[in-house]
Order: structure tokens, then sequence, then C-alpha cells
């Protein structure tokens, strides 16, 4: 049995090792991960982007900061990680 996956949690972003993944198909985005919050601040980490059928991964060569404005930095280990959001809901109704 391996190591369990990281997981990386930024407010909205989240990150997820991938054990394997074919980079093959991939198309690069840029050198960097840079991603708008629900509140218009910017999630930033200095490692390549790729996107893979659809889906978007960010490739850690060593280890980087993950910075927001309104989260503490976040070291992200060397690894491939697929970037997921998070929203969450406020549900507002009434009690009898």
């Amino acid at each position: 049995m391996g190591r369990p996956r990281r997981v990386y949690r930024q407010g909205d972003l989240v990150l997820i090792e991938e054990m394997v993944l074919d980079l093959d198909p991939a198309v690069k985005e840029g050198e960097a991960l840079v991603i708008a919050s629900e509140n218009g601040n910017r999630h930033r980490l200095a490692s390549p982007v790729y996107t893979v059928y659809g889906r978007r991964y960010v490739v850690v060569e060593k280890p980087s900061v993950l910075t927001h404005p309104q989260h503490p930095e976040l070291v992200v280990e060397p690894g491939i990680y697929r970037v997921e959001f998070v929203r969450d809901f406020a549900l507002n109704r009434a009690v009898d």
C-alpha cells in the first residue's frame, strides 16, 4: 500500500494529487496557476499548468507556495495535482 495522496485546500481552490497521469495528450496553458476566487482575489502558484481531456492540472516540480490575499500561504509538495473548486452555499430557510 502506497502513501495517501496529498490534498491542499485554500478557500474555494482544491488541489488533489494524482498518483499516475499521462501528460502525452496534455495542452500546456502556462507557467503558473492563477485562478480568481469567488470574491475576485487570485490564487497563485508558480508551477506549469496543463489541460488533459478538459481537466486542469498543475505540475509542481519543487516545493512551491500557493498564495491568496485572504488565506494563509500553503507550501505544495512536488507532484501532479488536479485543480478543483469548492463553492460554499448558505441556505436560509424558516424554521417552524
